[in-house]
């Protein structure tokens, strides 16, 4: 969970995965894995329902979800954008 649960949620793919490796987010064992999964394959977010994703993570949808609002967002979807804006522009540096 964000340390200061005023801040607002990440805006994007690097900034989450800073404030994980300076452990200003912790998560619980079962958001664990699949915030990992979500880290190694951030296409799975963006192109995959959450409950896709949460077969593929051997996990509840509730538990997708749960993972957003740990991070600090509203809905699943506001998380999937930033994943989506970040392969955006990957995509756009490869041409």
């Amino acid at each position: 969970m964000l340390q200061d649960r005023n801040r607002r949620p990440p805006a994007t793919l690097q900034e989450l995965k800073y404030l994980i490796a300076k452990r200003q987010i912790v998560f619980p064992s079962s958001l664990e894995q699949v915030a990992r999964q979500i880290i190694e394959r951030p296409e799975m977010i963006a192109f995959e329902s959450a409950a896709a994703i949460a077969r593929n993570c051997r996990v509840s949808q509730t538990t997708v979800h749960r993972l957003a609002q740990h991070i600090g967002f509203q809905t699943f979807g506001e998380f999937r954008a930033i994943i989506r804006d970040h392969l955006r522009k990957i995509s756009e540096n490869h041409r």
